[in-house]
């Protein structure tokens, strides 16, 4: 890849998520360009070559051995993160995962290692805090809008996976659920705007167990359908994370700000047009819309982190969503498993260097 050339990309996996990712990226023919694919599902990888006018790949080695292939971006489940990360980065190739970025702090550890020796980069989706709603709140927070901020409440209640999602099993599997699965998301938002995590707690459990897909097979959750985490941050601020398998859309949702002159309620972390919306103490105040800083994009735009990693590699600058805080995250989940399981406060001991607000958000 040439400083003025597309990032020539291959997906790994194409599952649902990845429609979404490569119409996205289709958007960009300046900065990227979908040269293939590999998923050990044969029909899926049909559709996605049919649908996106790409190579089919035999196997992961094949798009590996190619030296058209730039940045692979790797959508398999969640317990193949890892391995398929670590596999690309030996090989030489920049990797965008999916999140979690691992299920463990070893695996997370290693990666980001990997990649710093071999002078790769590695991006993770925890990036909506990319979005327009998220740097908005941001940039109020950053100019003293809440004036210091000491509590925070954060909820991601993502409903039952299996009403939606035609494979939900791995979602459910031991090691995932809802907490590494999408408490990731509000995870990546405060610690963008807050900095790291200095301690956690937990508790949770799994309170429906038996499920059922959309095609009627029955399944049992291995992992704790809803998790509540309470966070401790290096500023000295608390915040509580409420993330759930079994609660859907409800008025517990987004994440609340609370500083000492006022709340920002962000309606959600996930999507780029979310309302955020401000209330200053008083007897008699109410709540007043936070101008966006540039008009949302609607819904997710999923090539973001990896239009920001193209465009970083072109100048030479650190892209914004790095494995180092992707890795923070894992930490911070694992953290909150830990205490779940054997009481008591967890230390946090990694850390990420800040990222960059958008340029337009500044």
């Amino acid at each position: 890849m040439s400083a003025s050339a597309p990032l020539r990309i291959a997906f790994v996996g194409c599952g649902d998520i990845s429609g979404h990712y490569a119409r996205s990226l289709k958007t960009r023919p300046d900065l990227v360009t979908i040269v293939g694919a590999f998923d050990l599902r044969e029909e899926a990888l049909a559709w996605f070559c049919r649908e996106f006018d790409c190579t089919r790949y035999p196997d992961l080695e094949a798009v590996l051995a190619d030296d058209k292939i730039d940045l692979v971006v790797n959508l398999t489940i969640q317990s193949a993160h890892h391995p398929v990360t670590r596999q690309c980065l030996e090989a030489g190739k920049h990797v965008h995962s999916e999140k979690p970025l691992a299920l463990t702090r070893a695996e997370a550890n290693e990666v980001v290692a990997l990649a710093d020796a071999q002078g790769l980069r590695l991006s993770c989706s925890t990036f909506t805090w990319m979005g327009e709603a998220q740097q908005t709140t941001w940039k109020a927070i950053r100019e003293g809008m809440l004036g210091e901020v000491r509590v925070v409440f954060a909820e991601m209640n993502w409903n039952r996976i299996e009403f939606w999602h035609r494979f939900p099993i791995p979602f459910y599997a031991a090691g995932v659920g809802p907490l590494f699965d999408v408490g990731v998301y509000p995870l990546g938002v405060l610690t963008t705007l807050l900095g790291p995590v200095a301690s956690v707690s937990g508790f949770g459990k799994i309170v429906l167990p038996e499920r059922r897909t959309l095609d009627g097979e029955p399944f049992t959750v291995g992992a704790p359908d809803i998790m509540v985490g309470g966070l401790e941050f290096a500023t000295g601020a608390l915040g509580r994370l409420t993330c759930s398998f079994y609660v859907g859309q409800t008025k517990q949702q987004g994440i609340e700000f609370h500083g000492d002159a006022g709340t920002i309620h962000l309606e959600s972390a996930h999507n780029f047009e979310s309302p955020a919306r401000f209330h200053p103490f008083g007897q008699h105040a109410e709540w007043t819309p936070v101008p966006y800083v540039k008009e949302p994009y609607p819904g997710v735009e999923w090539g973001r982190a990896i239009f920001d990693l193209a465009e970083a590699l072109a100048a030479g600058r650190p892209h914004r969503c790095t494995g180092a805080q992707a890795a923070h995250v894992v930490d911070i989940c694992c953290g909150i498993a830990e205490s779940a399981e054997t009481g008591g406060k967890v230390p946090v001991t990694s850390t990420f260097p800040p990222p960059e607000p958008m340029p337009w958000a500044r």
